[in-house]
């Protein structure tokens, strides 16, 4: 399977990375280069649809930040490092025979360059330094460089940007252009390609949704199958079924009409991905669980419970082994033991009525009160006095948690 990866780099620095690409025969590159970071902007704007982005910088990132955000796709962004300094620092040392402190250098973290210069040669002075920021207009960088040099503080020029590079040497200044050790680049791409496969696998996940809506409307469903465009089943008497994969489910959620649609209609809805259409469907019902009428929650294979429609997170993954026995002794799934345990850390009493658990859960009545008898039978929680309602009935049970050291 062939994987594509866009390049967002400076002129300068792509034959370096050209020549490491060569050891990645299932990925194809495309490059994209700027002349200032600053346009990185654009390109992420223009960019094909590609698997994981590879930034060769800080500053063209975070000026592409907010658009490749917005297109959710994985990204690696290459930073400077005490690696890439040192070999800096030692090649204009060795090609201009000058000490540490007759070089100028740009760096986001000027501490850095302090550091090494003292594990070198603690007694050694430090060259002119100058922390940098993606706000900072080029002529500043130029500016302190050349001042450097003609002062007589420096006599190379070391810097991280292309454009003051090629600047300083149009004006006869000797320049070094930093730029990483082949080992660390290839290790940089590796794990971009790592980021490309596991994205394009992710895409092609199985994926199901299932929709409940409680309403007369006839329509609900075909507006659905309209939108989904997959195969589709009766789920039970309120709700449908529909198979697709996590890449079509994306692209639909991203949609804000269908979200919309969703939303007004009141449906509960809850998406399912996994390894296979089994455990999908397995992660669905528990996010339909926990999905309210109007809401829309998807679970991961990793149990992580989320909703596009809210920057809500969730894990509903039992990772303590002892949390995982006890599930399974009182025949609850993970997923509501999870909830009770999330419902007892958010709720602001350790007492609480039926009708609040079901509220938090979002399931009928008749499954709280299944979850509660469970609990009570396990000592989680006992019953510990009546509260009396203003209407007529009977007095609602108040339960206490007891919950041991290890759940709490």
């Amino acid at each position: 399977m062939a994987f594509a990866i866009g390049i967002v780099s400076s002129e300068l620095f792509v034959p370096r990375i050209q020549e490491v690409s060569s050891e990645f025969s299932d990925v194809h590159f495309y490059y994209y280069t700027y002349k200032q970071a600053s346009d990185a902007r654009e390109i992420a704007q223009t960019m094909r649809e590609v698997d994981a982005i590879f930034f060769a910088g800080t500053f063209p990132y975070y000026h592409a930040k907010p658009i490749i955000e917005e297109r959710g796709i994985p990204v690696y962004v290459m930073r400077q490092d005490e690696a890439v300094i040192t070999a800096s620092l030692l090649q204009a040392s060795w090609t201009y025979q000058v000490s540490s402190d007759e070089i100028s250098i740009d760096v986001t973290e000027p501490q850095l360059v302090h550091e090494i210069i003292g594990e070198i040669s603690p007694s050694h002075p430090v060259g002119p330094v100058l922390q940098i920021t993606p706000e900072m207009p080029l002529s500043a960088i130029v500016q302190f460089h050349t001042r450097a040099q003609t002062s007589g503080r420096a006599k190379v020029a070391v810097t991280s940007i292309h454009a003051v590079h090629e600047e300083l040497s149009s004006r006869g200044m000797p320049s070094l252009f930093m730029h990483e050790l082949r080992r660390t680049l290839s290790r940089a791409l590796a794990q971009t390609a790592y980021l490309a496969r596991l994205a394009k696998s992710q895409k092609a996940e199985p994926a199901v949704l299932l929709a409940r809506h409680s309403g007369n409307d006839p329509h609900f469903t075909t507006m659905l199958r309209q939108y989904l465009q997959s195969p589709w089943f009766s789920y039970d008497a309120d709700t449908a079924q529909f198979i697709t994969t996590r890449k079509h489910v994306d692209y639909v959620i991203g949609l804000s009409e269908f979200r919309e649609y969703l939303e007004t209609s009141g449906a509960q809805t809850g998406i399912g991905y996994g390894l296979d259409i089994l455990s999908a469907t397995k992660h669905a019902v528990d996010a339909l669980d926990y999905s309210g009428p109007g809401e829309i929650f998807m679970m991961d294979a990793q149990k992580n419970l989320s909703s596009p429609i809210s920057s809500a997170r969730i894990s509903l993954k039992l990772t303590e082994p002892n949390q995982v026995q006890l599930a399974k002794r009182m025949g609850l799934s993970p997923a509501n033991l999870s909830k009770l345990l999330r419902f007892h850390a958010i709720h602001p009493s350790n007492q609480f009525t039926a009708q609040d658990l079901e509220n938090h859960l979002q399931v009928t009545r008749r499954s709280t009160e299944r979850i509660i008898k469970k609990c009570v039978d396990h000592g989680l929680i006992i019953a510990s006095g009546e509260e009396m309602t203003y209407q007529q009935g009977r007095p609602r049970t108040i339960y206490t948690f007891t919950l041991p050291d290890y759940l709490s």
